[in-house]
């Protein structure tokens, strides 16, 4: 009978395409790699890689099978979440991915709060763009993203919960030609370079906004998660950035930058919470998200 370890081997080897850094990787010696392989493939009599002097290229028939392997590791694995969620111990570890320009917004209150109150629990938070995240969530790097929900129009798989709405502004340097404009639109702003602290997936309302705007504009043209370097750009150029003004608060308190007056209904972010769908959320993670949505709240 087939093993879960010999799926595992399977996939690290399809990775790696190697056997000896596949076992590095493992913690396992080559030869043991090889005879699981090698009863692997007895089982299902069929050749799953060719071996050659650069390394092993999966064949045909393991390219097939590859995916659901994958699913087969990661559904044992959310059984075994599962059933670790039962002893609802105030220990163990949360992995949250959150999506670029919202991270300070989201972690400044949130994060403090819940290692105050849950100081055995080991939290990871990665800042990462809309795809990089949704591939960890996949692959279960993490227990939810904290995201904007406009890129998820129509994804499949996924459970969506709203935390609140972000208004997002279009900031300038003092000085800027559109400075003293009214009711500008999203086309007389596609004049100049946008900027952004992340992409977004074409389906976003802004990006579909932006390309109704302007056709020939790929949105946007500079993409920088630093805002530092963002508020740089803006005070030597005549860029334009799209962001929440949490971001920019104190240049816009000393009267470095302003907002310009544009108002569109694409403007907003809907700030939310990604999941996998019908996967358990733990203990540490319903924790957070209870302090999360709190933070909002006083936020506003």
């Amino acid at each position: 009978m087939i093993s879960l370890k010999q799926l595992r081997h399977l996939t690290v080897i399809a990775e790696q395409t190697n056997m000896h850094k596949a076992a590095e990787v493992l913690h396992i010696t080559q030869p043991a790699l090889t005879r699981s392989l090698n009863t692997l493939e007895g089982l299902l009599n069929v050749r799953l890689f060719d071996r050659h002097s650069g390394g092993m290229r999966a064949t045909p028939f393991c390219t097939e099978i590859i995916d659901k392997c994958h699913q087969i590791l990661l559904d044992v694995e959310d059984i075994q979440r599962a059933a670790r969620l039962l002893h609802n111990v105030e220990e163990g570890e949360l992995n949250v991915g959150v999506g670029r320009g919202i991270g300070e917004l989201v972690l400044r209150n949130s994060i403090p709060e819940f290692v105050s109150r849950h100081p055995n629990i080991r939290i990871t938070v990665v800042e990462g763009t809309h795809d990089d995240l949704t591939r960890g969530l996949e692959k279960r790097d993490f227990d939810f993203l904290v995201i904007g929900l406009g890129s998820y129009q129509g994804a499949s798989g996924l459970r969506k919960e709203l935390i609140t709405n972000i208004p997002l502004s279009v900031i300038a340097r003092t000085g800027h030609p559109l400075q003293a404009g009214k009711n500008l639109s999203l086309s007389q702003l596609t004049q100049y370079a946008l900027m952004s602290p992340t992409s977004v997936g074409s389906e976003h309302p802004l990006a579909l906004a932006v390309a109704d705007a302007n056709p020939e504009l790929i949105l946007p043209h500079v993409i920088c998660g630093d805002y530092p370097t963002l508020i740089s750009t803006l005070l030597c150029s005549d860029s334009v950035l799209i962001s929440s003004a949490y971001n920019c608060e104190s240049e816009l308190q000393q009267g470095l930058l302003v907002a310009l007056d544009v108002t569109h209904p694409a403007l907003n972010t809907e700030l939310g919470i990604i999941e996998i769908d019908k996967r358990s959320r733990s203990p540490a993670a319903e924790a957070f998200i209870t302090i999360l949505m709190a933070s909002m709240v006083a936020l506003n």
